[in-house]
């Protein structure tokens, strides 16, 4: 993600940019590919002068840059996470500084995401339920990258993270969940010693009901969800870019397309990253604050307390995941 963010931050031409990263190797490529400023420490780094940070950081090492960020007064980009190290202080103290702190919404950026948005406002009626379902295989994701890779390691594994990251665009269209029952077990065959797959039944605070499950030993990619209401139905697809609706009015489907994710993937990242930048210059407003982020958080905190405990756990905002993820034994969950 480092990389993408450089890459579409280069694109603007009234940007200043610098790359801090303790690898020598990571500096030399930035500096060749980009023609950037590196810095090899972090002092170094602040000394440049920055306005605004873009922490591209694994999950769970962020909570520092942004402590640093709010201290000397960075607007502050940070990449998806399991946690949001505070969020009430964050938005208070940006508020005071008028600072735009923003933690990552990617998916609220695909055209697919912003048509099915509009669908369920003006199409669905009082919604009733919705689906979401995401499969892939993770042994796949960065080959080439060794076990620092984040994926590779229990407490930060990627079925645990997209959690909060699908979240973070579901609750806005769908609204979040106030109660949860949840699982998280292998299933499947990963080469390590981590859970692959994570399911969430969820009553959600306006109403209806909403299932979330992710899993990544499936060797075929899926990512589709669908949702029922009153005066309709509709089916979305984020690879292929489709959107289905049905509604009693007109009962034959009508499905358009917004673009497959291979054609606007890039687009979408580099909307995200511009947006941040436009809204650091006070030019526009940043869709994704900590409070919502924390939504997402304390989903999967109650989701895996649940778990453990057999019962539907209320969603606790003050509330996140467990550093380490707790292990578990025998049949759990609510029945």
């Amino acid at each position: 993600m480092g990389t993408r963010r450089m890459r579409d931050l280069h694109q603007r031409k009234d940007l200043s940019l610098g790359l801090f990263d303790e690898r020598e190797d990571r500096r030399q490529r930035a500096q060749e590919r980009f023609g950037v400023k590196v810095f090899s420490t972090l002092e170094d780094a602040l000394a440049w002068g920055p306005q605004a940070l873009v922490v591209s950081t694994p999950p769970g090492t962020k909570g520092g840059y942004v402590r640093l960020a709010l201290e000397r007064g960075l607007h502050h980009f940070i990449e998806a996470d399991i946690w949001t190290y505070g969020a009430a202080e964050i938005e208070r103290i940006s508020r005071e500084k008028k600072l735009v702190s923003a933690p990552s919404a990617s998916l609220r950026f695909l055209p697919v995401v912003k048509a099915l948005g509009t669908s369920v406002r003006e199409q669905l009626g009082t919604l009733l339920s919705y689906q979401f379902f995401m499969a892939t295989y993770m042994p796949g994701w960065h080959t080439g990258e060794g076990p620092e890779y984040y994926a590779r390691h229990r407490n930060t594994a990627p079925a645990r993270e997209m959690i909060p990251f699908e979240l973070s665009w579901l609750n806005p269209i769908f609204g979040p969940a106030v109660e949860v029952a949840g699982r998280y077990e292998k299933y499947g065959a990963l080469p390590a010693d981590t859970e692959d797959t994570w399911s969430l039944s969820m009553r959600l605070k306006d109403g209806g009901t909403g299932q979330l499950a992710i899993t990544m030993s499936c060797p075929v990619d899926y990512r589709r969800g669908c949702c029922f209401g009153t005066t309709g139905a509709i089916s979305w697809d984020i690879y292929s870019g489709d959107v289905t609706v049905q509604t009693a009015a007109d009962k034959t489907p009508r499905t358009q397309n917004f673009g497959a994710i291979g054609d606007v993937l890039e687009s979408m990242y580099r909307e995200e990253i511009s947006t941040f930048v436009d809204a650091a210059l006070g030019r526009t407003t940043w869709p994704q604050n900590y409070g919502l982020s924390q939504q997402s958080t304390a989903t999967l905190a109650a989701a895996e307390a649940s778990f453990l405990t057999g019962q539907w756990t209320p969603v606790d905002l003050r509330l996140e995941p467990e550093a380490v993820l707790p292990r578990h034994t025998g049949r759990r969950g609510p029945a």
